[in-house]
C-alpha cells in the first residue's frame, strides 16, 4: 500500500512540474491572445496535457467521462460537449472559413480545463495548490515585466499620461489582476506569520513588489475596471487579515496615509486620467455591441434559438463597426455563436461551476478574492474569458473546490 502512494505522488509530482513549467513559459513566451500556435504555445499545451493526462481528453469529449466523478462534474462535461457540437455543426451549415471556427472552436476548449484538471489539482495538498497558485501569479508578473521592458521602464510617465498597450497586449491577460491581488494577500500573510522566519520576510516583500509591480503597470495603461476591481479585492482580503490584529491594522493603515501623501499627486494624476477615458469612451460601446448582436441573431427564429455558429462574424461598433469574430463579454459572444439556447446552457455550466466554488469557500476565501476581479472582468467587460489565462484560474478553483467537497481522490 505504502508503494502505491508513493508511486501516485512522484505521478503527481513531475506531472506538477510540467504544468508549473509550461505556465512560467506561458509568461515567459506566449500571449494572452497569440498570432498563432508557434513553438511556444505547443510547449505550454504539452505541459497542460501531461497534467491532464494523455487519454483524458478523448474520455471527456467521446462522453466516457459523463457515469465517473460527481454529478456536477459530468453534468457539465455534458453541456461543453454539446455546445461543441452544436456551434461546429451550425457554422459548417453557414459555410464559416476554417480559421474562423477554429478561433472560436480553441478558446472554447479552453474552458474545459476545469473540468478536466479539477480532479488532478483536487488531489494536491492545501500548501502545495497555494505553491502552484504562486507560480500562475509569477506568469502574470512575468506577463507584467515584459510589457514594462517594452515600454521602456516609462514610471516616470505615471499621473502625467498614459501608456499604450503594447504589441501582444500582455496586460490583458487575466493572470496580471490576479498576481495583484494573490501576490498582495500572500505578502499580508507571510507577514504576519508566527514565528516569523527571514524566509517568510524575504517572500513577502517579493510577493509586495510582484503586487506593486502590476498595479502601476495597470494604472499606467489606464485599466479602469481591472484596476479598481484589483484594489478592491485586495483592500477586502488585506482588511479580514488584519483586522484581527488591531495594531497592525492601525499600523497598516497609518503607513498607507503616508505613502498617500507622499506619492499623492501620481495618484491625483492617475485619476484624472481616468477620470477623463471615462468622460471620452464612457463604457466603450459594450451596450451598443450587445444590441448589434441581437440585430444579427435576431433576423429571424432558428438564429436566436442556436445562434450563428462558431465562425461567425458581428459588425462590431466597439471596434469601429468592423466585422470581427468576437465581443467584449461572454454573454454577447455566446448568444452570437450559440443563440439563446447555447447561452442558457452556458448561464448552467457557470452556475455549476461557480455552486460548487461557493461550497467550498470557507476552504479557499482568499483565493477567491485574488480571482473574482479576472473573472468578472472576463465575464462581462472583456474578451479575455477567450484566453488560456481564464481557464487556467478557473482550473485552480475547480481544482480547490472538488478537493474540499469530493476528498482528494486517487489519480
Amino acid at each position: 500500500m505504502q508503494d502505491r502512494v508513493m508511486r501516485v505522488g512522484s505521478k503527481v509530482d513531475w506531472r506538477l512540474w510540467a504544468f508549473a513549467l509550461s505556465i512560467l513559459a506561458y509568461g515567459a513566451a506566449s500571449a494572452p491572445a497569440p498570432p498563432g500556435i508557434r513553438p511556444q504555445e505547443l510547449v505550454v499545451f504539452a505541459g497542460i496535457a501531461c497534467m491532464a493526462g494523455i487519454d483524458t481528453p478523448w474520455r471527456f469529449f467521446s462522453g466516457q467521462m459523463l457515469a465517473r466523478g460527481p454529478a456536477v462534474m459530468a453534468a457539465g462535461s455534458a453541456i461543453l460537449v454539446w455546445l461543441l457540437w452544436q456551434g461546429l455543426v451550425r457554422g459548417l451549415w453557414n459555410g464559416w472559413g476554417l480559421t474562423d471556427m477554429m478561433r472560436d472552436i480553441v478558446p472554447t476548449l479552453f474552458l474545459a480545463l476545469p473540468l478536466l484538471l479539477a480532479p488532478r489539482l483536487g488531489r494536491l495538498p492545501a500548501d502545495r495548490a497555494d505553491r502552484l497558485a504562486d507560480i500562475v501569479a509569477l506568469a502574470g508578473v512575468i506577463f507584467t515585466l515584459r510589457w514594462w521592458w517594452d515600454a521602456g521602464m516609462a514610471l516616470s510617465s505615471l499621473g502625467t499620461s498614459p501608456l499604450g498597450e503594447g504589441r501582444y497586449y500582455l496586460l490583458n491577460s487575466a493572470l496580471v489582476p490576479f498576481a495583484a491581488v494573490w501576490l498582495g494577500l500572500r505578502a499580508t500573510g507571510w507577514f504576519l506569520a508566527r514565528p516569523r522566519r527571514w524566509v517568510e520576510q524575504v517572500q513577502a516583500a517579493l510577493a509586495a513588489l510582484g503586487s506593486l509591480c502590476c498595479l502601476l503597470a495597470l494604472a499606467a495603461t489606464l485599466h479602469r475596471a481591472g484596476l479598481g476591481l484589483s484594489l478592491l479585492a485586495l483592500g477586502t482580503g488585506m482588511g479580514i487579515r488584519l483586522w484581527r490584529r488591531p495594531f497592525w491594522f492601525v499600523a497598516t493603515s497609518l503607513l498607507a496615509l503616508l505613502l498617500l501623501a507622499f506619492v499623492g499627486p501620481r495618484v491625483a494624476g492617475v485619476a484624472e486620467l481616468l477620470a477623463d477615458k471615462t468622460e471620452s469612451v464612457g463604457l466603450n460601446n459594450r451596450v451598443d455591441e450587445f444590441v448589434a448582436v441581437l440585430d444579427q441573431v435576431g433576423r429571424d427564429p432558428l438564429a436566436f434559438l442556436i445562434g450563428d455558429g462558431w465562425g461567425a462574424l458581428v459588425a462590431n461598433p466597439a471596434v469601429g463597426w468592423w466585422r470581427v469574430s468576437y465581443t467584449h463579454s461572454a454573454a454577447s459572444y455566446f448568444l452570437l455563436k450559440l443563440g439563446a439556447t447555447g447561452l442558457a446552457l452556458v448561464v448552467v455550466l457557470a452556475g455549476l461551476l461557480a455552486g460548487m466554488a461557493a461550497r467550498a469557500a470557507r476552504d479557499m476565501p482568499m483565493l477567491l478574492l485574488a480571482v473574482a476581479p479576472s473573472l468578472l472582468l472576463g465575464a462581462f467587460l472583456h474578451t479575455s474569458f477567450k484566453y488560456l489565462c481564464f481557464s487556467i484560474l478557473l482550473s485552480l478553483v475547480a481544482g480547490r473546490s472538488n478537493a474540499s467537497l469530493y476528498g482528494r481522490s486517487d489519480i
